[in-house]
């Protein structure tokens, strides 16, 4: 048995794949991330001054963060996204105590010459996949700016319906985010709509054990509905 299973994970559906980050991907993934990404305000920052360079530290440590404190009660999954084996940008999966409540959050990012292609959906319906298929979430949620057209018609054009808003403060800005969920039950029937090539996925075993999950999945119980009142928001997707 690895004592690291995620390193074996990988979901891939015709020429895109998503796959967690090494090392040595590193420095071409914070090389590729866009400025306006953003990142946690919470990541601690030092020895760079340029608006690039601290986005491109932000990912290093942001990857490097979610492998130390991944834990079946909160975890983050880093997964770099490749078409024809080109890297494009990253797709996370984040959740809080998700063996009880069995909801993810997603957050994504696209270099800019990656844009306008189509990669973004594929991404966020591989990790649609991932999230419902290989680890048995009941919903999966989104947030956007207001105004963040090309992400809200990800979120649209695969089938979430609004479920709230809310008001953040961003690099000192407030910003008007927009809350949306996808359950199961709708993945199940919007699914087939989202033009991906048949869905692989490797590795899966491994990292629900990792996760503090059982191998099978019970039916779940809540229908996707949310169960506790959030306590604090992850990043824009």
């Amino acid at each position: 048995m690895t004592l690291w299973p995620l390193s074996g994970l990988r979901v891939r559906a015709g020429s895109i794949e998503l796959r967690p980050p090494t090392d040595d991907d590193l420095p071409a993934l914070a090389a590729l991330v866009p400025v306006e990404a953003g990142h946690d305000p919470t990541l601690p920052i030092s020895g760079v001054s340029t608006p690039q360079e601290i986005a491109g530290q932000a990912v290093l440590r942001q990857v490097w963060r979610s492998r130390a404190e991944l834990a079946p009660t909160q975890w983050r999954i880093c997964l770099a996204a490749y078409v024809d084996g080109m890297l494009v940008g990253q797709q996370d999966l984040k959740a809080d105590d998700f063996p009880r409540r069995r909801i993810v959050e997603t957050s994504s990012w696209l270099g800019e010459e990656h844009r306008r292609q189509g990669h973004g959906k594929a991404m966020r319906a591989l990790a649609l996949h991932l999230a419902f298929e290989g680890l048995g979430a009941v919903s999966v949620e989104s947030e956007s700016a207001e105004g963040n057209d090309a992400a809200l018609g990800v979120t649209r054009s695969l089938g979430y319906s609004p479920c709230g808003d809310t008001y953040e403060l961003h690099d000192g800005i407030v910003t008007h985010m927009l809350w949306s969920r996808l359950t199961r039950e709708r993945w199940a029937l919007h699914k087939q709509g989202y033009g991906l090539a048949p869905v692989e996925v490797e590795g899966v075993d491994g990292c629900r054990r990792l996760l503090g999950l059982p191998l099978t999945d019970p039916e779940p119980a809540n229908n996707g509905k949310r169960t506790i009142v959030r306590q604090g928001a992850p990043a824009p997707a």
